[in-house]
C-alpha cells in the first residue's frame, strides 16, 4: 500500500484491526484467557489465530508500504498462506455449523445467518485476490486491500453490536452496514486529498453493499435452502477434520 495518503491508509488499517479485536476480546480472547471458554473444535481456534494474525499484520503492511517496500511484498508473499488458512477454516467452521442447522443439531442461527457470513468471507478472498492482481498499480491496490479487510471485519463487529444491544437479529445488518464506513471513509479522504473519489472504492463499497444485501435478504425466501446447503458442502468433504 503505497502513494499518496501520507498516514491515512496505516491508520485506517489500523482501526479496521482494532475493531476487530476489540470484537474478538468480548467474546473469544477474553473468555479463553479467563479459561470460561467452551470446549469447541481445533478448527475453531485455528481460524481464530490466523485470522486475529492477519488483521495484526494489516497495519504493518500498509506501514511498511511507506517505508520499506522491499519488506512490505516479501511479508506479502507470506501472507498469502495466512489467508489460504482463513479461508479453509472459515468455510470448515461454518459449513459444519450450517450443516448442524440443517440437521436440527445446532442453533437455528447458523441456517439464516451462515449466509451472510460465508458470503462476507467470499468477498474477502474476491477483494484480496484483486489487490494482488493489482500490485503493479498501488492506487487501486491499497484501497481494494482496505475493502477486502472491511469485509471480512463484519464477524468482529457483529460481536461488538451483541455486546452493546443484546443477541438480536438486527444485529448482522448493523455490522455489515457499520464496516462500510471504512470504505466511506476512505472515500472522504480522497475527496479531501484528490478532489475526486477512486474508482476503486466504489468497486469495493458497491460490490460488498450488493452482495452482503442479497445474502442478508436470503433468510427466509427460496433461495435460502439450497444456499446453506451449498455451504453445508464444504463440510460434507471436510467435515471429519473438524
Amino acid at each position: 500500500m503505497q502513494g499518496r495518503g501520507g498516514w491515512f491508509f496505516p491508520g485506517l488499517a489500523l482501526a479496521i484491526s482494532l475493531t476487530a479485536f476489540a470484537g474478538f476480546a468480548l467474546t473469544y480472547l477474553g473468555p479463553l484467557a479467563a479459561g470460561t471458554y467452551a470446549p469447541v473444535s481445533w478448527a475453531v481456534h485455528a481460524h481464530g489465530v490466523v485470522y486475529l494474525a492477519w488483521c495484526a499484520v494489516l497495519p504493518v503492511q500498509a506501514t511498511l508500504a511507506r517505508r520499506a517496500f522491499a519488506v512490505h511484498r516479501a511479508l506479502g508473499v507470506g501472507s498469502l498462506l495466512l489467508v489460504a488458512a482463513m479461508a479453509f477454516t472459515g468455510f470448515l467452521v461454518v459449513g459444519v455449523k450450517v450443516q448442524g442447522a440443517l440437521a436440527g443439531e445446532g442453533p437455528a442461527f447458523w441456517k439464516s445467518f451462515g449466509v451472510p457470513i460465508a458470503a462476507g468471507l467470499v468477498l474477502f478472498l474476491g477483494f484480496y485476490l484483486a489487490a494482488l492482481l493489482n500490485r503493479g498499480r498501488p492506487e487501486w491496490h491499497k484501497r481494494l486491500m482496505i475493502s477486502a479487510a472491511a469485509t471480512v471485519i463484519g464477524a468482529g463487529a457483529w460481536r461488538l453490536w451483541v455486546a452493546g444491544f443484546g443477541f438480536n437479529d438486527w444485529a448482522m445488518f448493523a455490522a455489515l452496514a457499520s464496516t462500510k464506513l471504512f470504505i466511506v471513509a476512505g472515500m472522504i479522504h480522497d475527496l479531501a486529498v484528490r478532489c475526486r473519489v477512486h474508482p476503486a472504492w466504489w468497486v469495493g463499497l458497491g460490490v460488498s453493499v450488493l452482495v452482503e444485501g442479497a445474502a442478508l435478504l436470503a433468510p427466509g425466501t427460496v433461495f435460502e435452502p439450497p444456499i446453506a446447503r451449498a455451504i453445508a458442502s464444504f463440510a460434507d468433504v471436510f467435515g471429519w477434520m473438524y
